[in-house]
């Protein structure tokens, strides 16, 4: 017999073996690797027909999922042990994705070498989604499709762990619905089922897709506030589900069905450092509302309760403030100290509350900045100062430059040239007439896009100037890209001259490397005569402080500016 018909014989063999399969899509590949036989049930998984495979290697098959080296350990374990089977996704003609589970074995010759690999596979994707949804009802409640305890645990314990390693907190929130069981008495279980589906719903509404909310029991939900920085921020949280689950629930055929919930709140690292524990602890809070009436939140730790409402309540304060107009601006003389002239001002914010009285910036800045009410309140500054600086000129007053802080999130703004601009316009006032004030940490914030912002403030005809220079990163590679006019010592350390020898050497160095850069000195917070002296003789240019005046309204800065120069406070 030929080798040629041996092998035809071969092939008719290898044929006729593979029609008896009709479930399992089988190929036949040579020691190359390339198709030379496939069936019928081959073609029905895949969509490619014989005459589209015959020849080609499988790789048209690939899905991406497993990647070379995956094949590469498959074809080894093939060439040691003569077989592999496993799992594999593959892709059909028509694009899809599908799970497969397949077996290769290799085919002896008479002599006993390999001579064609048999793969024979099945399409598991049915047995895939059932292992799945088994899996998602394991880990969900049937009713609300909400993630039930065993997830919400789970999920709890790696966020502990990613709170551990990037020093967060995480916040449970343990919700029980007030007076539940009397709406099933009255109404019945199916509205009652309703009725916590569409609770669930409300509650999805409140956080982040970051956060889990939970179905615990019948009437029990618990929600986990992953990275939660901030604790007011969880207090927000409560308050609005207390508000959402208050808001009348009107369901098919039933009068509208008002409930409430007691919220139960701990905190990672202060309430607990694991699951059990920061359970525990939100339930224990729980229950506290509920023995003192219900319809309410607490905290674990009262201390912690009683500081989140006070920033809560600042939080509410600040924006009824912007809404009332109950901020002010003062204005504090900046002195030249060579002619004793007033040659700027520098405006700051001052809040007027109505029961507290004059509230200064330390006490409410940082919350504005954290909660972004800073952009409104920064832009009222803005718009203010360049008002009033307007109102001056048209009154004859000197021409003084008027200087306005800018916080991070301002600088940060996409449109903050834009906004400069148009204010100027709006107010009539030369871009000159304005000094935008910028931290070193701000500027030193996306150092390229910060130097860009300022090239085109300075291209506008804004004056710049660097305020509390020395605290920060004090680079002088970076300063010399900075188009900046002015620097600002620091008041931390003017306070210590000239008795502190290293404050003293600090703001001596300033003061030479400001002028060696071509830039104007100014020193903040000058109030003693020591201090005036100390400066004077390492030649800075101007100064601002109590020893001159401290910042004032409008009004009485008009009788400050009246009285001229200032040039005996400057006498040595």
């Amino acid at each position: 017999m030929s080798k040629t018909h041996k092998q035809t014989e071969t092939d008719t063999q290898l044929s006729a073996s593979i029609m008896k399969h009709r479930l399992k899509g089988i190929m036949i590949l040579d020691l190359a690797g390339k198709i030379k036989v496939v069936n019928e049930a081959f073609s029905k998984i895949t969509g490619y027909s014989d005459e589209e495979v015959l020849g080609k290697m499988p790789t048209f098959l690939y899905s991406g999922r497993q990647g070379e080296h995956f094949y590469k350990k498959m074809w080894h374990q093939l060439s040691v042990d003569g077989e592999w089977q496993g799992e594999i996704w593959n892709r059909r003609k028509n694009g899809t994705i599908y799970p497969e589970w397949i077996s290769i074995s290799g085919i002896p010759s008479e002599a006993g070498e390999i001579i064609h690999f048999v793969a024979i596979f099945s399409d598991i994707t049915e047995r895939k989604l059932s292992e799945e949804r088994l899996v998602y009802l394991a880990h969900h409640d049937i009713l609300t499709d909400l993630p039930n305890h065993r997830l919400l645990k789970e999920r709890l314990i790696q966020s502990i762990k990613q709170a551990e390693r990037k020093q967060q907190k995480l916040a449970i929130l343990s919700i029980d619905l007030d007076h539940f069981k009397e709406v099933n008495e009255a109404f019945g279980r199916t509205v009652g089922d309703e009725l916590l589906i569409t609770i669930a719903s409300r509650l999805k509404s409140t956080v982040r897709d970051s956060d889990t909310i939970s179905r615990l029991s019948g009437d029990t939900f618990a929600i986990l506030l992953a990275e939660s920085s901030e604790i007011e921020h969880t207090a927000t949280i409560a308050q609005k589900i207390l508000h959402l689950l208050s808001t009348p629930i009107t369901l098919d055929g039933h009068r509208p069905i008002i409930i409430t919930g007691s919220i139960g709140v701990s905190l990672y690292p202060e309430d607990g450092t694991d699951s059990k524990s920061l359970f525990t602890h939100a339930e224990q809070a729980m229950t506290r509302v509920k023995n003192q009436g219900r319809n309410g939140y607490k905290f674990y730790s009262e201390e912690i309760g009683a500081r989140s409402l006070e920033r809560i309540e600042l939080k509410m304060a600040i924006r009824r403030a912007l809404e009332r107009d109950e901020f002010e601006l003062y204005y504090q003389p900046k002195l030249d100290l060579k002619t004793g002239e007033v040659t700027g001002l520098e405006s700051l914010i001052r809040w007027r509350h109505p029961k507290k009285g004059l509230i200064l910036p330390a006490d409410f800045i940082p919350m504005a900045e954290e909660t972004n009410l800073i952009i409104p309140i920064g832009e009222w500054g803005l718009r203010v100062a360049c008002e009033q600086s307007r109102r001056w000129r048209d009154k004859g007053l000197p021409p003084l430059r008027i200087a306005v802080n800018f916080s991070a999130r301002q600088f940060q703004q996409e449109n903050l040239v834009e906004n400069v601009c148009t204010v100027l316009q709006e107010t009539n006032l030369e871009p000159a007439a304005l000094e935008l004030e910028i931290t070193e940490s701000i500027a030193m914030d996306q150092v390229d896009k910060g130097i860009k912002t300022m090239n085109k403030l300075n291209a506008l005809g804004v004056r710049l100037a660097i305020d509390d220079f020395g605290i920060g990163y004090s680079s002088l590679g970076y300063l010399r890209q900075f188009p900046v006019h002015t620097l600002k010592v620091d008041q931390s350390f003017v306070k210590n001259l000239p008795q502190n020898k290293d404050d003293a050497a600090i703001t001596a160095a300033i003061i030479a490397m400001g002028h060696n850069l071509n830039l104007e000195v100014i020193a903040e917070g000058v109030e003693t005569k020591s201090e005036l002296t100390f400066l004077q003789a390492h030649d800075c240019d101007g100064v601002q402080g109590f020893y001159f005046s401290q910042p004032l309204p409008a009004e009485q800065l008009e009788t400050f500016l009246k009285r001229g120069t200032y040039k005996n406070l400057l006498k040595k």
